[in-house]
């Protein structure tokens, strides 16, 4: 009996998983593929990165961010270094002003965690959007469901 009721329970999480999926993949497919550049622009704004591709079209990247975290993180560029004996009651503070650049996106810095999604968006020769792929997570195709499902035929509709 209860492994029945595990499997019952098992199957519902996995339609629901799928069937978000499905019905994102719907909606997105309705809403970009076919539609010239501008379109494409209009509904999902301004991408992280354009790449050219060998046939002459474009290759537009977008990146989403799951946790809110900036693309950008800054460093402050005041540093400060302590060299006293932590048993003494006064401290030895030093601190220097730094100039160099203090942007740190690059792969080096992983203090942050990167739960960066990437939809991306192929575009022909004459702009015109072909397909698309993306890793996008549940909350993030739950938003793009919302925001085209109105693209979506009536008929298509569950």
């Amino acid at each position: 009996m209860k492994n029945s009721l595990f499997l019952i329970v098992l199957t519902i999480l996995f339609n629901s998983c799928t069937t978000i999926t499905k019905l994102s993949n719907e909606a997105i497919h309705f809403a970009i593929v076919g539609q010239n550049e501008i379109v494409v622009y209009k509904r999902l704004g301004v991408p992280a990165k354009v790449i050219q591709t060998p046939d002459g079209g474009r290759k537009l990247i977008y990146e989403l961010h799951s946790r809110g975290t900036p693309a950008t993180l800054n460093k402050s560029k005041l540093t400060f270094n302590y060299s006293g004996d932590m048993g003494t009651p006064e401290p030895h503070l030093s601190w220097k002003y730094s100039s160099v650049n203090t942007e740190t996106n690059s792969p080096e810095y992983t203090i942050y965690s990167g739960d960066t999604s990437v939809l991306e968006v192929f575009l022909n020769s004459a702009g015109e959007c072909v397909r698309f792929l993306h890793n996008l997570n549940r909350s993030q195709l739950e938003q793009f469901y919302e925001s085209f499902k109105k693209y979506v035929p009536k008929d298509d509709l569950l």
